[in-house]
């Protein structure tokens, strides 16, 4: 089924929140749902989607975003969802020096590429480690290297774990894939106050359309 625009950026805001949620929970308790980490992580290597369902295995990837949408916009959750909410600010913000940094944009692209080749080459899930340790690299090697560094906050024995950091830069360079999203989408951050009725409407209309 086609979306509207509207329905398009909350699909790309859904897989922006679900990652960024995925980062806070592991750094937390070094835990996190495999249906939402292959969602976010698959979402890295559609690189060329016909539309933008297709980012997001149909929509079906990001289920828990579009919850967490409605639980943050909806039920103005923000207490309990502090830390995601930070996160997904800081990825916006990195977004678009990233943006302003084409050599990196290049570099990140070529690099996605690369690792994709690799998993057809040797039938590699997304998830599988040394596809999610490939992607930590990369992160640390583009994004990361983009001043100031988005610091992340949580448990040290979880955080000092080299999977759980190596998952948790994947996962942002997952965010990062659905930040470009929401930006060519025209999304603004505005529009989580003054739009946020149509987002919601349209976040409804879309967890509908992948029951």
């Amino acid at each position: 089924m086609k979306l509207n625009k509207t329905e398009e950026r909350a699909l790309a805001l859904a897989g922006l929140v679900q990652s960024c949620y995925l980062v806070a929970g592991v750094a937390r308790t070094g835990m996190a749902s495999q249906d939402n980490l292959t969602g976010c992580l698959e979402s890295i290597f559609v690189t060329n989607p016909n539309e933008t369902l297709d980012v997001y295995k149909d929509g079906h990837g990001v289920r828990k975003g579009l919850r967490l949408v409605t639980e943050i916009l909806g039920e103005l959750n923000i207490s309990e969802h502090r830390e995601t909410i930070h996160y997904v600010l800081g990825v916006l913000s990195l977004e678009r020096r990233l943006r302003q940094t084409p050599k990196l944009m290049r570099s990140l692209g070529a690099g996605i590429s690369a690792i994709q080749e690799h998993r057809h080459l040797n039938e590699l899930s997304a998830t599988d480690e040394d596809v999610i340790s490939r992607l930590s690299r990369l992160y640390e090697d583009t994004a990361g290297t983009v001043q100031p560094r988005i610091r992340i906050q949580g448990q040290q024995k979880h955080l000092a774990n080299t999977m759980n950091t190596s998952r948790i830069r994947a996962l942002l360079l997952a965010a990062i894939r659905s930040a470009v999203l929401w930006s060519q989408l025209e999304g603004r951050r505005s529009q989580w106050l003054l739009g946020r009725g149509k987002l919601l409407s349209a976040n409804s209309r879309v967890s509908k359309i992948i029951s």
